[in-house]
């Protein structure tokens, strides 16, 4: 009988510490990074590695910017937080 409590209350412990994990809201990005194309709209490039999933070529123009999550800069795109210079090619 007493093998049998411990065993429970270990199963408890386990699926309390499983229910935890299951149920936490994972982190979105706090910023997104975006592509700015040559017809003037935007596409989201967030987590993809310039070089290999894309290209900024050396023109004066914004090739990314990074913008808070929230904002989408095809409806607003005053303030970006940070730019890179270049012509955006995929």
């Amino acid at each position: 009988m007493n093998n049998l409590k411990v065993k429970l209350s270990a199963l408890a412990i386990i699926l309390g510490i499983g229910a935890a994990f299951a149920s936490a809201t994972p982190h979105a990005f706090a910023s997104k990074k975006w592509a700015l194309l040559s017809d003037g709209s935007y596409l989201e490039v967030t987590g993809q590695v310039k070089g290999s999933d894309y290209q900024c070529d050396n023109a004066s123009r914004t090739c990314t910017a990074v913008y808070p999550a929230t904002q989408d800069p095809n409806t607003n795109p005053a303030n970006p937080i940070s730019t890179e210079t270049g012509t955006f090619s995929n």
